[in-house]
């Protein structure tokens, strides 16, 4: 209920379609050490340097290093390290 309403207020705030709301991927950075990142359904590269993550429309592209996945479940993705930039591209 409440994370409905906070999706209208957010989609209301930034002009935003409500049903494309969970096709954004969502990120949340610690530090530059750590990121979470939800709405993943893939890995196209693992490198120490590179890692790119496949969305459902969306390509992200994590660069740094010692890169390392901690985690990967139920759509989420953890990567751990010298993270020094994060690019999202659309692939539709």
């Amino acid at each position: 209920m409440i994370k409905n309403k906070i999706g209208h207020l957010f989609s209301n705030s930034f002009d935003i379609p409500l049903e494309s709301l969970s096709e954004i991927p969502n990120a949340q950075f610690i530090g530059n050490k750590l990121l979470h990142i939800d709405g993943c359904i893939g890995v196209k590269k693992y490198e120490r340097t590179n890692i790119i993550i496949k969305c459902k429309k969306h390509i992200l592209t994590v660069s740094g290093k010692e890169l390392s996945m901690i985690t990967f479940s139920l759509g989420r993705v953890s990567i751990r390290g010298f993270i020094s930039s994060y690019q999202i591209e659309e692939t539709e």
